[in-house]
């Protein structure tokens, strides 16, 4: 990992609002595009070590937020540089490889992220939501897929017309052009998740700030190599860095 790593990287963890048993403070859950906290996280990160280089890492859903909220920022990003790895670009193109039925969807992802939402939507309710979202607790606790917990929920809480501009509204394709600091994107072809298919990979080629490996194979954050098997992303990772904040 990059704490032990030779470049001597000093490590602080951001995790969602809610999960890694964390406590539920805000009836207001995260979603795809929520960039608030993580805004809030790096100011309080920046506060705290002055005179520290700031860089910052995503994976996944968290490498969408993370890419939205440099390119929010603009000249006035906080973070030297940035790596987003398997990013969903496009939320729509993700949430339509993700909904999908087919077995790896139905029986290990959809589970999987379901399973997390449900628990951490029942340890919230303790909370008072706001009358303006108008839940209906009936149709967010039935739901078995991630789709209808964003119809229920994420559209609702968001203020959004429908799925189609909460999925816009959250893409961080949108704003990879006005990133302004070093960015580097890792991502595979063979990504069930996030497929290439939603990758920016004309924005790459204009915007000088940023650049795209993408791989042939790798899955989705699965990136392995060598016996026994090791994840090779981290030290691309340590080298584009280090060469940044040097």
């Amino acid at each position: 990992s990059l704490a032990c790593s030779t470049a001597a990287f000093r490590v602080a963890v951001f995790n969602h609002r809610g999960t890694a048993r964390t406590p539920i403070t805000s009836p207001r859950p995260y979603d795809s595009g929520f960039t608030d906290d993580f805004r809030a996280t790096v100011k309080h990160v920046c506060a705290a070590n002055p005179c520290s280089k700031i860089v910052g890492i995503g994976f996944s859903m968290g490498a969408n937020i993370l890419t939205k909220y440099i390119g929010e920022e603009g000249t006035m990003c906080a973070l030297q540089c940035a790596v987003a790895v398997c990013c969903p670009f496009d939320i729509k193109v993700s949430s339509a490889a993700i909904n999908e039925s087919n077995m790896l969807n139905n029986h290990v992802f959809q589970p999987a992220v379901m399973g997390t939402l449900m628990r951490a939507i029942k340890r919230a309710s303790h909370l008072q939501v706001d009358p303006k979202w108008n839940l209906n607790v009936e149709q967010i606790h039935g739901a078995t897929r991630l789709l209808e917990l964003e119809e229920h929920l994420m559209v609702k809480i968001g203020g959004y017309r429908d799925v189609n501009e909460y999925y816009e509204q959250s893409s961080s394709v949108n704003h990879v052009d006005n990133i302004e600091v070093p960015f580097l994107a890792i991502n595979s072809l063979d990504d069930r998740i996030t497929p290439p298919r939603g990758i920016p990979i004309d924005k790459f080629m204009t915007n000088p700030n940023i650049a795209l490996a993408l791989v042939p194979h790798g899955g989705h954050l699965g990136f392995l190599t060598g016996i026994p098997p090791k994840i090779w992303f981290i030290r691309p990772i340590e080298e584009f860095v280090s060469a940044i904040v040097r």
